[in-house]
C-alpha cells in the first residue's frame, strides 16, 4: 500500500468513526430524552432554590451570595453552583434545562472519555485504528450504561458530573504533557503541572470527590505506564512525590485519622450508624454497585436508598466477610498484575481509588448511584479489549452494537421512568420492597390519588415486612388514617409511647411537622394536639436528646414550640423556640418561629423573634434550616409588616 493509499485508508477510518461517534451520541440523546421532562427532586429543592433567595441572580451581589454560599460539602461546590445559572437565574424554575445541560456535560464527559481511553492505549502500543475504535466502544457503553441514568437526570448531580469532567480533562492535559517529556522536559512539567493544579481545584470545587484526581492519576502511572518498564520515561521523583505521592498520603492520614476519633463506634448525628458500623456495610455497598454495572438493570431504586442494612460486625451479615475477602482478593490482583495485565490493573484500581472518600469512613449516607459516575470510568475497558483479541472484525462490530444496544434500551425505559415522580416513586417502590421513605410515598400517592384502600395495604404491609419501626412509616400511617377518619385513639397512642422512646432523628423534622399540621386540622376530631406534645415531651425525657447545642435538642424544642403555637399557648411557644435557637442559632431558624407568631396573632413575638433574626444573620449552623435563607432586607420588611398590623389593632 503506498502512501497515497493509506492516507485515503485513514481519512476514511476518520469519518466511518466520526459517523459512528455521531450515531453514539444521538443514541444517547434519544435514551435520555423522555427523562428531560422529569420534575425536580429531593435535594434539588434545597440546592437549587437558592437561586430566589434574594430574588434571584441579578447582579454582582446576588450573584456572589448564590455561588460562594453554598452549604453541599465543606467547599460549598461553588463551580457547580455557577453552572446552575446556565439554567436559570430565579426560582421556582423549569427543571428541563437543568436536565438538558446535564445530559449535554455526559456528553461531554463520553468524547473526554473517549480522549484518556484512546491515549492510554496509544501508550500500550495499540494500533492507531484499534486503539480509536476500543475507545469509542468503551466510552459508549459508558454513556448509554442505564446505572447513571439518576446521576444526569438528577439535576443537582452535576456537581458529580463535573467533578468528572475536571478529572478527565486533567488526565488529558497530563498525559499530553507526559507525552512531551523525552523531547521537550521543561514544558512537558509545566503542561502536567498546571494540568494536575488546575483541574484538581476545578473539580473540588465541584465536588470534593475532585481532590483525587493525582491519585486517579497515580493509578494510571501504578499499571498501565509502568508496564512499558523503560520504554516510557520516568518521572521525575521529587515532582511525582510533591504532585502525585503527597496529595495521597494526605487523603488517607484523613481518612485515618476517623479511627481514632471518641466517636468512632456511636451512632453518628442524623444518621443511623456509626462510622465503624459504615465502614463495614460498604463493601457490601459497592459489591452491589459493581454489580448492577455488569448486571444492568432496567431501573434500580433510583434516588431511595434507605433500604441498605448496615452490617454490625464482619459476619452480621455473612455477605459482610464475603465482600470484604471479594474486594481485597481483586485488589490485590490488580498490583500483582499491574504490569502483566495493565488495563485490567487500571480498570479495578481506578475504581476503588475513585471511592476512597465516599465509600469509607466519611459520614455520608450508604449508598448513591452517582459514586460510580467517575468510579465505572474503565470498568469495560478490559473486556472489549478481550473480545477485540478472541472475535474476528465483523464478530466483533456485531456483539459491540448488540450489547450497545441493549444498554441504550435499559437506559431509555429508565429514563422515561425518570420523566414521571409519581411513576419514579412506585417503580422505587416495587425495586425497594424495604425501603421505609419509597414505601411511605407510594402510599401517600395512592390516597392521593383516589385509592385509600390501596393506600392501607400498602404501608401496613410495609410496616409487617420492614421490622425496624421506622418512623416514617408509623407517622405516615398515622397521617393517612387521620386523612380517611379512622384513625383511632389508641392506635395514635401506641404509636407515640413507642417513637417517644427512641433516640431523635434530626432527618425526621418535615416528618413529624407535617403531622402536627395535619393534626391540627379538624380531619381527626377524637386526636388533639396535645396527645402529640406527649411525644416530644417523651423525646425531651431521652438523655441522648439533651446534648447541648445538638441538632436533636433544637429541633425537637422547636416541634413542641409548633405543637404550643398550634394550641394557642404562646407562653410554652416562646419558651421552647427560645431554647431551640439557643441550642443552634440560625437567622432563617429564628424567621421560621417568627413567622409561626405572626401567623397566630403573637406579634410582639414575631417582632422578637425577627431580632434576634437580625443577630444571628452572621452564625453558622449545621442545623437543618426551618425556613429559607433569609436576608437583613427580609427580615426588615418582615418587621416593618408586624408593626403596620401592631398600629391597626391599637
Amino acid at each position: 500500500m503506498d502512501i497515497a493509499d493509506r492516507e485515503q485508508t485513514e481519512r476514511s477510518g476518520l469519518a466511518l468513526r466520526g459517523v459512528a461517534w455521531a450515531l453514539v451520541f444521538l443514541a444517547a440523546i434519544i435514551a435520555y430524552w423522555p427523562g428531560l421532562k422529569g420534575p425536580f427532586v429531593l435535594d434539588d429543592f434545597s440546592t437549587i432554590s437558592a437561586l430566589g433567595n434574594l430574588g434571584g441572580v441579578r447582579d454582582w451581589e446576588t450573584f456572589k451570595a448564590f455561588v460562594l454560599t453554598g452549604t453541599a460539602g465543606p467547599t460549598g461546590r461553588p463551580m457547580a453552583l455557577l453552572s446552575f445559572l446556565i439554567d436559570s437565574q430565579n426560582w421556582p424554575a423549569d427543571p428541563w434545562p437543568f436536565k438538558r445541560t446535564n445530559l449535554v456535560i455526559h456528553l461531554v464527559n463520553g468524547a473526554l472519555l473517549g480522549v484518556v481511553t484512546r491515549r492510554i492505549l496509544t501508550i500500550l502500543q495499540f494500533g492507531r485504528n484499534s486503539a480509536a475504535w476500543i475507545a469509542l466502544a468503551s466510552a459508549a457503553a459508558w454513556m448509554l450504561h442505564p446505572f447513571l441514568v439518576s446521576t444526569t437526570m438528577y439535576a443537582v448531580q452535576r456537581m458529580a458530573q463535573l467533578a468528572m469532567l475536571f478529572s478527565l480533562a486533567g488526565m488529558v492535559g497530563y498525559l499530553y504533557g507526559r507525552s512531551l517529556l523525552v523531547a521537550h522536559r521543561a514544558r512537558a512539567y509545566a503542561i502536567m503541572t498546571l494540568s494536575l493544579g488546575t483541574f484538581t481545584v476545578l473539580a473540588a470545587l465541584s465536588k470534593e470527590n475532585g481532590i483525587l484526581l493525582p491519585t486517579l492519576i497515580g493509578v494510571v502511572e501504578i499499571s498501565v505506564i509502568a508496564s512499558r518498564g523503560d520504554k516510557s520515561p520516568a518521572l521525575d521523583r521529587r515532582w511525582a512525590t510533591v504532585f502525585l505521592l503527597l496529595p495521597t498520603i494526605f487523603i488517607v492520614v484523613y481518612l485515618l485519622q476517623s479511627f481514632l476519633r471518641a466517636d468512632f463506634l456511636e451512632v453518628a448525628a442524623s444518621r443511623d450508624f456509626s462510622l465503624y458500623e459504615r465502614l463495614l456495610t460498604q463493601p457490601r455497598v459497592v459489591a452491589d454497585y459493581l454489580q448492577h454495572w455488569f448486571l444492568p438493570k432496567l431501573y434500580t431504586t433510583g434516588v431511595f436508598q434507605d433500604h441498605i442494612i448496615k452490617s454490625t460486625s464482619l459476619f452480621s451479615p455473612l455477605t459482610t466477610a464475603i465482600a470484604t475477602v471479594f474486594h481485597i482478593g481483586v485488589i490485590a490482583l490488580a498490583f500483582v498484575k499491574r504490569k502483566q495485565l495493565p488495563l485490567l490493573a487500571l480498570a479495578i484500581l481506578f475504581y476503588y481509588a475513585s471511592h476512597l472518600l465516599e465509600s469509607t469512613v466519611l459520614n455520608l449516607e450508604q449508598y448513591f448511584e452517582h459514586r460510580n459516575y467517575l468510579a465505572s470510568a474503565f470498568l469495560f475497558l478490559p473486556l472489549i479489549v478481550l473480545l477485540r483479541q478472541k472475535l474476528n472484525r465483523r464478530a466483533g462490530f456485531l456483539v459491540a452494537g448488540a450489547v450497545l444496544l441493549v444498554l441504550a434500551s435499559f437506559t431509555r425505559y429508565s429514563a422515561t421512568v425518570w420523566s414521571d415522580y409519581n411513576g419514579m416513586i412506585e417503580a422505587s417502590a416495587a425495586r425497594a420492597p424495604t425501603s421505609p421513605r419509597a414505601q411511605a410515598l407510594y402510599s401517600l400517592n395512592l390516597l392521593n390519588a383516589g385509592y385509600p384502600e390501596a393506600s392501607l395495604q400498602v404501608i401496613d404491609r410495609a410496616i409487617e415486612n420492614i421490622p425496624t419501626g421506622d418512623p416514617v412509616l408509623s407517622v405516615s400511617r398515622l397521617m393517612i388514617r387521620c386523612n380517611l377518619q379512622i384513625l383511632e385513639p389508641i392506635d395514635f397512642d401506641a404509636v407515640i409511647t413507642q417513637l417517644s422512646s427512641r433516640d431523635y432523628n434530626s432527618r425526621h423534622l418535615e416528618l413529624y411537622s407535617t403531622l402536627v399540621s395535619v393534626l391540627a386540622e379538624p380531619r381527626c376530631p377524637d386526636i388533639s394536639l396535645e396527645r402529640v406534645q406527649a411525644l416530644f415531651a417523651g423525646m425531651l425525657d431521652n438523655p441522648n436528646n439533651l446534648e447541648p447545642g445538638s441538632l436533636s435538642l433544637s429541633q425537637v424544642q422547636y416541634l413542641s414550640g409548633l405543637v404550643a403555637v398550634k394550641l394557642g399557648m404562646q407562653e410554652d411557644a416562646v419558651r421552647n423556640f427560645t431554647i431551640s435557637l439557643n441550642a443552634n442559632p440560625d437567622a432563617s431558624s429564628a424567621m421560621a418561629m417568627a413567622g409561626l407568631m405572626a401567623t397566630n396573632g403573637f406579634f410582639e413575638d414575631a417582632l422578637m423573634f425577627s431580632d434576634i433574626a437580625l443577630e444571628q444573620l452572621n452564625v453558622k449552623s449545621e442545623s437543618v434550616r426551618l425556613g429559607a435563607k433569609v436576608t437583613e432586607i427580609d427580615i426588615r420588611e418582615f418587621r416593618a409588616t408586624i408593626r403596620a398590623e401592631i398600629d391597626a389593632t391599637n
